[in-house]
């Protein structure tokens, strides 16, 4: 009967809490099999010879194949010159030439911050709507009087220390 069964308010913070723990003991699991199994790639270089029966008349040692040697690295390129002179983003030496608009374009979206990945869930903090959090205009409200408090404070004792070394006469 579900009449008198009490309702669950799951905390949507606890649920995603739930969710990232079985995706981390997911990941676990793998890593574990993963450390268990050999990595796939060809065989061993090195093995043990096959014994061999010894015989009372010692013959001269048998010689060895040499082992294979590594792959000899891919020789360096030199660097791309620019495809065309009349290219103005490259310099002669092929490194791309200072934009300001780019830096401009960098440092705004810097500030800006990164988009979110659930609206909803910055419209719920935002508003106050989630239950034990405060709304996030009250947080940024501390917070700007917070600064406000202690640069009047900052700039009282710079204030006292001025007076004190540099006295008017």
């Amino acid at each position: 009967m579900g009449w008198l069964k009490q309702r669950s308010t799951d905390d949507p913070f606890e649920a995603r809490s739930r969710e990232l723990a079985d995706q981390i003991r997911k990941l676990e699991k793998q890593i574990d099999q993963l450390a268990h199994t050999p990595p796939p790639g060809p065989a061993p270089t090195r093995s043990r010879p096959p014994s061999r029966p010894v015989s009372p008349n010692p013959s001269p040692a048998p010689t060895r194949a040499p082992q294979s040697l590594p792959p000899a690295p891919a020789p360096s390129l030199p660097l791309a010159s620019p495809t065309t002179e009349a290219d103005g983003r490259i310099n002669p030496q092929g490194l791309r030439k200072f934009d300001l608009s780019s830096v401009w374009r960098r440092i705004r979206v810097h500030f800006q911050g990164p988009n979110t990945n659930n609206p909803r869930m910055v419209q719920y903090l935002a508003a106050g709507s989630v239950h034990g959090l405060r709304p996030l205009r009250y947080e940024k409200r501390v917070a700007r009087n917070r600064f406000i408090g202690l640069f009047l404070l900052l700039v009282l004792i710079l204030f006292g220390l001025a007076r004190v070394y540099f006295p008017q006469r």
